[in-house]
């Protein structure tokens, strides 16, 4: 009955499971375990795995715990293949165990005090958790040993490594690498990410939009790469100035494709910053669960302030005031306003509304504000983004 209720009490509350996801991150590459997209499926991956061990033990605690082998699972060892760091399996589950178990101890000593109770069922749930993570680690071994040869030979694969040398700093001969990549490395380059939710992700889906992006951008050149099964990492070097307008249009039609990109940077220092700002504004969307595409450029200074969450919040009330809790129209309409650069036609023509509606809702947002947009319409932009990006809402 113990095993049982000490499960019980594991699966009820999800938030008990954060420090044994959080060990597993902290035990992955750091590189590898710093892709957003690869994270996210790790903490979810982590938290199925550890409801799916629970689970088990709840149902029948004498029966030993078949390994979870989903196809999350099973891609995610695949990718770590990929990147070089099937070695980092065993450590990153063995993390994990340590921390499950630590929980799991505590809820049982919670429950119970009667040593002739708690020694045996103890036992059993360390013999159980033991025996069910080697075998988890055994059978997705088993599984990458099976398709050693396919993914040694995949030229992504060996595009990755390539390009995570670059990204990581060390130096390249540009010549050569231009040559292996088929990518000119001293170009003026914008780098994207391109993901979709695990669940949905469909790689030939990310392909097509890559290339649409690389016709709207009328890109010279295009460097494509598979990071994990559900994003893509591109370089484009743009013949014309991409607008977010003319990006959302091509990717509308695929409602689960999302993008994220960096600024426009040049040679081979300029591919690591583009990606890398790429990679901070996949992380800002990704959390906040917010928007179809995003630019660096944008959220550049959401970025910066996100960092101090107590300041932020300071910051936006004092700047935004009451039109911080009042209708999401007003904040919308007048953000776009400052975008525009205090064009109401254009403003109208974006938000596809009539000239003079968007005056009214301008004139009720200034009334609510503490401050004046001529004096303070940087701050207030930047309060309204904030609020916009990380998707923030006042009562």
């Amino acid at each position: 009955m113990l095993l049982r209720n000490t499960s019980k009490v594991l699966l009820a509350d999800p938030t008990l499971l954060r420090p044994i996801q959080e060990a597993v991150a902290n035990a992955t590459d750091r590189r590898f375990g710093s892709d957003p997209s690869i994270a996210e499926a790790i903490g979810e991956a982590t938290r199925a795995n550890a409801q799916h061990w629970a689970r088990s033990m709840y149902e029948d605690p004498q029966r030993d715990v078949e390994p979870n082998l989903t196809s999350q699972i099973v891609g995610i060892a695949r990718d770590g293949y990929r990147w070089g760091e099937e070695d980092t399996f065993r450590a990153s589950y063995h993390a994990g165990q340590q921390v499950m178990w630590s929980i799991w101890m505590k809820i049982a000593f919670s429950l119970c005090d009667e040593p002739d109770v708690l020694l045996p069922a103890l036992d059993r749930a360390s013999r159980s958790l033991s025996f069910w993570i080697e075998g988890t680690v055994s059978a997705l071994i088993d599984i990458l040993e099976q398709e050693r040869a396919a993914l040694s030979g995949d030229q992504h694969v060996r595009r990755l490594e390539l390009i995570n040398l670059i990204l990581g700093g060390a130096p390249v001969p540009a010549t050569a690498v231009d040559q292996r990549l088929g990518y000119p490395l001293r170009a003026k380059h914008l780098g994207v990410i391109l993901w979709a939710p695990a669940q949905v992700a469909d790689r030939e889906t990310l392909v097509q939009v890559a290339s649409r992006l690389g016709r709207v951008a009328e890109s010279r050149n295009q460097l494509l790469v598979q990071a994990s099964a559900s994003s893509l990492w591109l370089w484009l070097t743009p013949g014309i100035p991409v607008s977010p307008e003319a990006l959302e249009a091509a990717v509308a039609p695929y409602r689960d494709v999302r993008l994220a990109i960096g600024s426009l940077d040049e040679g081979v220092d300029g591919f690591r910053r583009t990606h890398d700002r790429a990679v901070e504004t996949q992380r800002l969307v990704q959390t906040h669960n917010a928007h179809q595409v995003a630019f660096y450029d944008e959220v550049a200074a959401v970025l910066l302030l996100a960092r101090d969450d107590a300041r932020l919040r300071e910051f936006i009330h004092a700047i935004l005031g009451p039109l911080a809790s009042g209708p999401q129209e007003l904040r919308d309409t007048l953000r776009m306003f400052i975008h525009q650069r205090y064009n109401a036609s254009r403003t109208a023509e974006l938000l596809f509304a009539h000239r003079n509606t968007v005056l009214q809702r301008i004139r009720r947002a200034q009334d609510r504000l503490p401050v004046t947009l001529d004096r303070h319409g940087t701050n207030v932009g930047i309060a309204l983004d904030a609020m916009h990006w990380l998707n923030l809402q006042y009562e």
